[in-house]
């Protein structure tokens, strides 16, 4: 007793398919505002709207949040580059003469936008 996939509508029947989810999430649309309005109406709109600053004030300390921990994220990768570099400045002999060499050419073709490879 295996059923075959169901395949998706075909013209007419796609665009009766689209219509029928459009109204679907019309109505669902209209039942939460209509729950939004009866709890106007019920608890008046100071308690609706003090709930809604509250939502809002929670919202704007995780953005303030979130905005710390980037601007400490970056400051430690910055850090990092910085002891990178410092390092590659004194690393010594040949391969300390590679590396400064293949980084100078790595900021001269990043602010030109292009990278050169061998044979390529």
């Amino acid at each position: 007793m295996s059923r075959r996939p169901q395949r998706a509508p075909k013209g007419k029947n796609r665009r009766v398919a689209d219509l029928e989810a459009e109204i679907t999430r019309l109505r669902q649309e209209l039942a939460d505002t209509q729950a939004t309005l009866k709890q106007l109406e019920q608890g008046g709109a100071d308690a609706f709207l003090t709930r809604r600053i509250a939502e809002l004030d929670e919202g704007q300390l995780v953005a303030r949040g979130q905005a710390v921990e980037a601007v400490m994220a970056r400051s430690r990768a910055e850090a990092e580059l910085q002891a990178l570099e410092d390092a590659l400045g004194k690393a010594p002999g040949l391969s300390g003469w590679l590396l400064r060499r293949a980084q100078k050419r790595l900021r001269k073709s990043s602010s030109t936008g292009t990278i050169k490879t061998r044979g390529g």
